[in-house]
């Protein structure tokens, strides 16, 4: 839906996204704000939708502390350029979405040269007992995906709205449901060393059926270069598409890499296992840091409840997935219980034209 403005002339836009994620939000945004000035920080979805790049994030996706300094010089030289956009550019609206490690202090310095912040998916937001406590002093309006993160920020004095999470919006508007499913939907991951690690896994996890493969691969992933990897290993035919939500509709079930992706799947009424295998450095940090938590994937967060087998690093074996996927090839209790928790994941998630409101509420302040 494009939105025309009347009267006023239309302010610059500028978008910041740090991950693969991101990037789909700004595509789905800019493509429906369709303002003539849209700059920012994003890849090839943002790109798309007419957004000038000052910075490729492409490629800055991370996880842990060994991995994130490897991009840093990348992510800090981005920084800069977007720093150097909102310094020397007349004042428009500011969109950062989540990527809260370099979007929140990019927040800030906007707001002090005069651009108008509106925060989409802030960082944490999935947080049931906390939200990021500056977040108010910096932003004109924040759009949440969780209606507990818009009470929390709205108690703290800012201008929250929670109108769904825009994950149903785009399933529902780029996919068709499948009159029937079949075969095995593999999300490996955005992350460059996601990838690296997951894919030795999944090849000897898939090889225990001869059903169809279908590969749902991140915007910021080359097909060609997955393709490539996927066949250096023995991997067997496959189906290889950017169009993910198609790949979880019309599959069975899924193996899904930890993150955005494992929501997606939900979604997608696609019963799944999540895995999740790091590098040996990151393996040594994990039990130095000895992080805690309970869940992983975030319809397990969401629902307070292991709902979806979840596999971290060793215990990520070929035949720990097997045992878990297996069931959810068929009619089983555990592919049932699992329809039925997303059944209750909808309802958590809300209305299904949340950017559709999104947009209309930046019109607004664009006006204003």
């Amino acid at each position: 839906m494009a939105v025309a403005t009347s009267g006023k002339s239309q302010p610059t836009l500028f978008f910041s996204a740090g991950e693969a994620s991101g990037d789909a939000y700004v595509h789905a945004l800019a493509s429906r704000l369709k303002f003539a000035d849209m700059h920012g920080v994003g890849s090839v979805k943002s790109q798309s939708a007419g957004v000038q790049l000052v910075a490729n994030s492409g490629d800055w996706g991370a996880l842990g502390i060994f991995e994130a300094l490897k991009v840093y010089p990348r992510v800090r030289r981005g920084f800069v350029a977007a720093k150097k956009f909102l310094s020397t550019h007349k004042p428009g609206i500011f969109i950062p979405i989540d990527y809260g490690y370099m979007n929140v202090k990019l927040g800030k310095y906007a707001k002090a040269h005069g651009w108008k912040v509106v925060y989409f998916i802030p960082p944490g937001s999935w947080r049931r007992n906390k939200q990021g406590s500056d977040l108010p002093t910096f932003t004109d309006a924040i759009i949440t995906p969780f209606s507990w993160s818009a009470d929390l920020l709205n108690q703290a004095g800012a201008n929250a709205h929670w109108f769904g999470h825009p994950l149903k919006q785009m399933v529902r508007e780029n996919s068709a449901q499948s009159a029937e499913r079949s075969g095995i939907a593999i999300l490996p991951g955005s992350r460059k060393h996601e990838i690296e690690n997951n894919l030795p896994v999944i090849h000897q996890v898939v090889k225990y059926w001869d059903l169809p493969l279908r590969f749902g691969v991140a915007a910021n992933v080359n097909i060609k270069n997955l393709e490539s990897e996927w066949k250096s290993l023995g991997g067997r035919d496959a189906d290889f598409s950017h169009e993910t939500h198609s790949m979880l509709l019309q599959s069975q079930a899924g193996i899904i890499c930890s993150g955005t992706a494992t929501l997606e799947s939900a979604i997608c009424d696609c019963p799944c296992v999540v895995m999740y295998r790091g590098s040996k450095m990151m393996e040594i940090e994990y039990r130095i840091r000895k992080p805690k938590f309970d869940y992983i994937s975030l319809p397990n967060i969401l629902l307070d409840q292991g709902l979806l087998p979840e596999m971290i690093q060793w215990d990520a074996t070929p035949e720990n997935l097997k045992k878990n996927l297996e069931p959810l090839l068929s009619e089983t209790p555990d592919r049932e219980a699992q329809i039925k928790g997303f059944q209750k994941l909808n309802e958590i998630l809300g209305p299904d034209d949340a950017l559709d409101r999104s947009v209309e509420l930046i019109q607004q302040i664009s006006q204003s």
